[in-house]
């Protein structure tokens, strides 16, 4: 009886790193990261799917004094009081378009994504894609993020998203990445 079990677990497990393995051969992984906690999720969702993982780059990096919310001259500040705001970015390693689904991952600013995922989406079509947002923040939802990519990405399929925290990154990616599959 323990070797039906033994067997049975060991067969889930592959079903799952044969799914995660398909998953990665039409899927990547793009992110925006400006302190490193969405960069470590990225990999780590990287290393669970088997998709490659690029990074969205401003074309100004944020400094420190940018990143200062309570500083309401600080750049992130400004960029989240100017609903037009677009920085630009720099050209993406591989084209996001190529792929059937895109993981899009990014932490949560004013209650929101940092505008330089709407310059992100205003660069690319993903009319036909599958986007699968995840955020991280200490508190704040990933409802309006995920709404104003619904918006931008009309014809794109985009799920629920998942807000990933950092205490346990591997645990809540194999938890989301089993509830999408």
């Amino acid at each position: 009886m323990k070797r039906k079990g033994v067997l049975l677990i060991l067969l889930a497990l592959l079903s799952a790193v044969l799914c995660a393995a398909d998953m990665g051969s039409s899927a990547i992984i793009v992110y925006f990261s400006a302190t490193g906690n969405t960069e470590k999720v990225a990999e780590e969702l990287s290393a669970l799917t088997g998709a490659e993982s690029i990074a969205v780059r401003p074309d100004d990096t944020y400094s420190r004094e940018d990143l200062n919310y309570r500083d309401g001259n600080s750049r992130t500040s400004e960029e989240n009081a100017d609903a037009s705001a677009r920085p630009a970015i720099l050209p993406m390693e591989k084209n996001p378009e190529d792929y059937d689904a895109v993981f899009v991952g990014f932490p949560i600013w004013f209650g929101d994504m940092p505008k330089v995922l709407y310059t992100f989406f205003d660069s690319y079509d993903f009319s036909g894609h599958t986007i699968h947002p995840f955020c991280t923040s200490g508190s704040s939802s990933i409802s309006r993020a995920v709404e104003h990519i619904m918006e931008m990405e009309p014809e794109a399929e985009v799920t629920d998203g998942r807000r990933i925290a950092t205490d346990d990154i591997s645990g809540e990616l194999q938890d989301w990445l089993e509830s999408i599959q």
